[in-house]
């Protein structure tokens, strides 16, 4: 077997988890700012209807290409952890220190 046409692959895939990773680090900035006006209208981070929404939204984009709705359920459900995590850690960060 030639390891040219393997070796292609390979790096095709690479290109695309560089793309996957710029765009979770895009959405992440957009979690933070969503956060930041939630923090400013006094608003609960979480927000369990929108979460769901997101996932199911996710979950018929993934049945629209034929890709597994459970598997991809669970990914959205992680990237909404992350999300919710760096709007608790920016809240943190935002808040003013005793003294």
């Amino acid at each position: 077997m030639n390891a040219n046409p393997l070796n292609k692959l390979r790096s095709a895939i690479e290109e695309v988890d560089s793309a996957i990773i710029t765009l979770i680090a895009e959405r992440m900035s957009l979690a933070c700012a969503i956060g930041a006006l939630k923090a400013e209208d006094g608003r609960a981070i979480t927000d369990p209807a929108r979460e769901a929404a997101v996932v199911a939204n996710a979950a018929r984009l993934a049945r629209a290409v034929g890709l597994p709705e459970a598997d991809i359920r669970a990914v959205y459900w992680q990237l909404v952890a992350l999300a919710r995590n760096a709007q608790i850690r920016e809240q943190h960060l935002s808040l003013p220190t005793p003294g």
